[in-house]
C-alpha cells in the first residue's frame, strides 16, 4: 500500500470517483462522521459532488491523495483519502486546508490515514503551503489523531455541524500545524 495523487487525465483514476463517493457514503453510515451530507444519502449527488473535487484538482485548488490496497481478494480497490485544498489568496498563499481525511471501515487500523497524512503534508511543502489546518467533530476517533501527527488544537465550536445520526448540532474542534 502507498498512498498517490490522483491524477485527473488518468482515466484509471476517474473511474474511482464512484468509489470516492461509497466510503464517503460508509463513513457517514457507520461512523455518523459529519462529511458535508446528511441522510437519506443520495450516491449520485455525492458522486457529482466528488467530480466537482476533481474539477478543483485540475484547476489546481485541491491535491487529492489517496491509497490502493488489495481486498480479501486480492482485488485493488480504493481504501482511503484526503484532500489538500490550496486557497487562492495572495495574503495567505501558504496556507492549506486538510479536507476529508476518510478511510473504507474495510481498511481500518492499518495505518492508512498517517500514510495519507505524510503525502498530504509533503505535497503541501512542495507547494508553499506550510501552514495547515483542519476541523473534525468533537469526540470523534479524528480528534484524538490529530494530535498524535503533530497538530495543535486551536478550540472548539459549538453547535458547529449536524449529526447525520439524529440531525442534532454537535461540537467542532479545530486544530493546525506549522510544517
Amino acid at each position: 500500500m502507498t498512498s498517490i495523487i490522483f491524477d485527473p487525465s488518468n482515466e484509471e483514476h476517474i473511474a474511482l470517483i464512484p468509489s470516492f463517493a461509497d466510503i464517503h457514503i460508509a463513513c457517514i453510515e457507520t461512523d455518523h462522521t459529519i462529511a458535508t451530507f446528511t441522510p437519506p444519502l443520495k450516491r449520485d449527488v455525492i458522486i457529482d459532488w466528488w467530480k466537482d473535487r476533481v474539477r478543483d484538482a485540475i484547476d489546481g485548488k485541491r491535491i487529492i491523495i489517496m491509497v490502493l490496497a488489495e481486498d480479501a481478494e486480492g482485488k485493488e480497490q480504493l481504501a482511503g483519502y484526503v484532500v489538500l485544498y490550496r486557497p487562492l489568496t495572495e495574503t495567505g498563499p501558504f496556507r492549506g486546508v486538510v479536507e476529508k481525511l476518510l478511510v473504507s471501515p474495510n481498511f481500518r487500523r492499518r495505518g492508512l490515514a498517517r500514510m495519507l497524512m505524510e503525502k498530504l503534508e509533503e505535497e503541501a511543502k512542495i507547494h508553499g503551503q506550510t501552514l495547515l489546518t483542519l476541523d473534525t467533530e468533537t469526540g470523534s476517533p479524528a480528534e484524538i489523531v490529530y494530535p498524535k501527527l503533530g497538530y495543535i488544537k486551536l478550540g472548539i465550536i459549538p453547535n458547529y455541524g449536524i449529526s447525520p445520526l439524529d440531525g442534532s448540532l454537535i461540537a467542532g474542534t479545530f486544530f493546525w500545524k506549522q510544517l
